[in-house]
Order: C-alpha cells, then sequence, then structure tokens
C-alpha cells in the first residue's frame, strides 16, 4: 500500500510511516470527538447557542493543556465573548446537560471569594476517570420532548405578555407612579 511502512520482505505493516502520521496530525492542539457522538442524537438535536456553548467549553479545555475536565471554569463573559448573548446561557446549559453533554458544577461567591462554575466534557475523559459518555442515553425522543417543553414555556410566557399588556399603553393608561410629567417622576400632577 502507498504510504504505508515496509516490513523486511517489503510488504506493508500496516503502519503509516513517521512522515505520513504528522502529516495526518491537526497543526496545533485539539479536542477530539468520534463519529458514534457527531452522529448522535445529543449532537444533531443542539441548538446553535448550545454549540457555542459547547464550542467554548472544548477551547477552554484545549487552553488547559487537555487535562483540565471537569475543572474547566468558564465565566459568562467568556460565553458572551465567544458570541453566546447573556440573555441564552442559562438554557443553553440547561439543554446540554439535559442532552448529557456536559456536567456542570455551578460557582458563585463563598467566603467572600468569587468562583467560576466548573465544566466537564462527558465523551472526555478527566484525570481521574475514563470518559462517562451520558450522551449516548438521549434518544430522539428525548431530544423532541426538549423542545416541545421548551416550545410550551415560550408560548406560555408569551401568553402571559399578552395578558398583562394586551393592548397599546398610551402614557394616561399608565399607573401614575410610571408617568413622567415635566422632570418629575413621582407622577404627580401639578
Amino acid at each position: 500500500m502507498k504510504h504505508r511502512k515496509p516490513d523486511k520482505t517489503g510488504r506493508s505493516t500496516g503502519e503509516y510511516s513517521a512522515k505520513v502520521k504528522d502529516n495526518l496530525k491537526p497543526p496545533g492542539p485539539f479536542a477530539w470527538q468520534t463519529a458514534e457522538l457527531l452522529s448522535s442524537p445529543a449532537w444533531r438535536g443542539m441548538s446553535p447557542n448550545t454549540r457555542r456553548l459547547i464550542d467554548r467549553l472544548m477551547i477552554e479545555h484545549i487552553q488547559h493543556g487537555g487535562i483540565e475536565n471537569g475543572k474547566l471554569p468558564v465565566t459568562h463573559a467568556d460565553f458572551e465573548a465567544h458570541g453566546l448573548s447573556r440573555n441564552f446561557i442559562r438554557a443553553a446549559i440547561d439543554e446540554a446537560e439535559a442532552f448529557g453533554l456536559i456536567r456542570f458544577r455551578r460557582g458563585g461567591r463563598w467566603g467572600g471569594v468569587k468562583r467560576p462554575s466548573l465544566y466537564q466534557l462527558t465523551w472526555i475523559g478527566t484525570s481521574d476517570a475514563p470518559p462517562t459518555n451520558e450522551w449516548e442515553a438521549t434518544s430522539e425522543k428525548t431530544v423532541e420532548a426538549w423542545k416541545r417543553a421548551k416550545r410550551r414555556s415560550k408560548s406560555k410566557r408569551k401568553r402571559n405578555d399578552e395578558k398583562q399588556f394586551s393592548t397599546p399603553q398610551t402614557a394616561n393608561d399608565l399607573p401614575p407612579k410610571w408617568r413622567v410629567l415635566d422632570g418629575d417622576l413621582g407622577g404627580s400632577a401639578k
């Protein structure tokens, strides 16, 4: 075979030569995904925002030398800088966790110190355990049920907003405390 390392008899050993191996490697650090993962319902069912979240987590994994999975500190500002709107970060985390693509440990303030949330990509092992591959349990039905629930909650919020503001409001329709008359914020009439 072409580009394969020959043995003493001149036949192929089935291994590539060192030059070919070097050419097949990516030019820099990388995070791997299997074909099974890429064709799974969990991966294909991701929303674009969840995809941005996963991409940012993979970048963080690469920047930590590929050995800090499970302890990947990514802030909301990091996600925003990667193109994920602050309004959609929580929903993207929930979706990725529901599909089994990530594990998430919430950050916050403890003892006066603010700590970022920590993430784990489930298809990549940690320093002390192999990959958990929780995404394998996600089926097409799970993805559809998730999307259906999201649509229902969105339409429910929309109906509640319509009830609250059913018609366009004019300044006279607003409660007195919200009216601004000649720069006065209290709503008092002169």
